[in-house]
């Protein structure tokens, strides 16, 4: 499975070398490709990723009162239908995996000219964490990468509705709420400034250790409050705020916004995507003190870096050393995803 994985983003390294000549044929390239996904992570095995057995488990005993506090509900409706026609939990990794897979890839061409190029880093940081792992996140992130065009289009009655669905796959999704406040509306030199000012505003906040596990806020104030006790009793492990792929991040971040007005001729919706990128970065340090909330933020306002990377393309040349350079950022992060962070075993 691991090898048919590297082979995938090799493969589509390929095609994003060939993106300008495939003329028409690129759709059917990239509907293929993301066909071949969708079967790919719902028939994997058990036990090949952290979480593929508890969601067997919530499958199988959809029913269970010890269950309605931590799975959504659309879950547990999705089971009980599965479960009686096919008793089988690839079904729910399968209709998981085509609605968080085939959202992403209908976002994606709406979004940006290079899709391929933006598979390399989807595949590479996205792919096994979403569609693997966190599933009904998954769903709910690629819900958020749609939603980033009406919202920059200021149609947020339309963002809004896609927020509310993105809640009923999963109830992080509420914390997309704040970004119907953002606007695509264009960026000053000085409001760039401020934009990267979040970067130290975040350490600040990580060095002061702020919590926020007792928000009054229904579910989540309940969920944060957990989490802090099993940090308490030393049951979840500390961020390290400065490693070495956060801190590329940062890099990636400010770059981004120093070639801001080159990038903005290539990408309409780059105003309000580095905005997200931003707040994806603060959110990661400034909610250190949860480890929990700190990823699953960083990773919901963060999904907009499988477009932004690509937008490394537009400023340097020549063009196949941008290609280059994106494809050893997607390559490198899926190297740590799975040989570092271990998020899957090796089958």
């Amino acid at each position: 499975m691991i090898i048919s994985i590297i082979i995938v983003l090799l493969f589509t390294c390929i095609l994003a070398f060939l993106e300008e000549r495939l003329g028409k044929s690129k759709w059917y390239v990239y509907t293929g490709l993301g066909l071949f996904l969708i079967l790919l992570a719902g028939f994997r095995p058990i036990g090949m990723d952290n979480d593929a057995e508890n969601y067997e488990q919530y499958f199988l005993h959809y029913d269970a009162p010890v269950y309605e506090t931590v799975v959504e509900y659309s879950f547990r409706l999705a089971s009980k239908w599965l479960y009686h026609i096919f008793r089988d939990v690839h079904s729910i990794f399968l209709l998981y995996a085509f609605l968080g897979i085939s959202i992403k890839f209908v976002a994606l061409k709406k979004l940006t000219p290079l899709v391929f190029l933006s598979l390399v880093i989807y595949l590479g940081n996205y792919f096994i964490l979403h569609e693997f792992t966190q599933i009904r996140a998954g769903v709910a992130s690629s819900i958020m990468l749609l939603a980033i065009k009406p919202l920059g289009d200021g149609k947020r009655w339309h963002a809004l509705i896609l927020i509310l669905i993105a809640i009923f796959f999963h109830y992080s999704s509420l914390l997309m709420l704040p970004l119907l406040l953002l606007t695509n509306q264009d960026l000053t030199k000085r409001q760039r400034l401020i934009w990267a000012l979040l970067v130290p505003a975040g350490c600040v906040a990580y060095m002061m250790q702020i919590s926020i596990a007792a928000l009054p806020i229904p579910y989540i104030g309940d969920k944060l409050e957990a989490y802090q006790d099993l940090k308490a009793h030393g049951l979840l492990d500390e961020i390290n705020v400065f490693n070495s792929v956060f801190l590329v991040h940062i890099i990636i971040y400010l770059y981004l916004l120093y070639m801001y007005d080159l990038i903005k001729e290539h990408n309409f919706y780059f105003p309000i995507m580095i905005k997200m990128m931003g707040l994806s970065i603060f959110s990661f340090a400034a909610l250190s003190s949860l480890p929990v909330l700190a990823f699953r933020v960083s990773e919901l306002y963060g999904i907009v870096e499988i477009v932004l990377f690509t937008n490394i393309y537009y400023t340097i040349k020549p063009e196949w050393v941008s290609r280059c350079i994106v494809m050893f950022i997607g390559i490198t992060l899926f190297c740590i995803n799975v040989f570092y962070n271990k998020l899957l075993q090796i089958m």
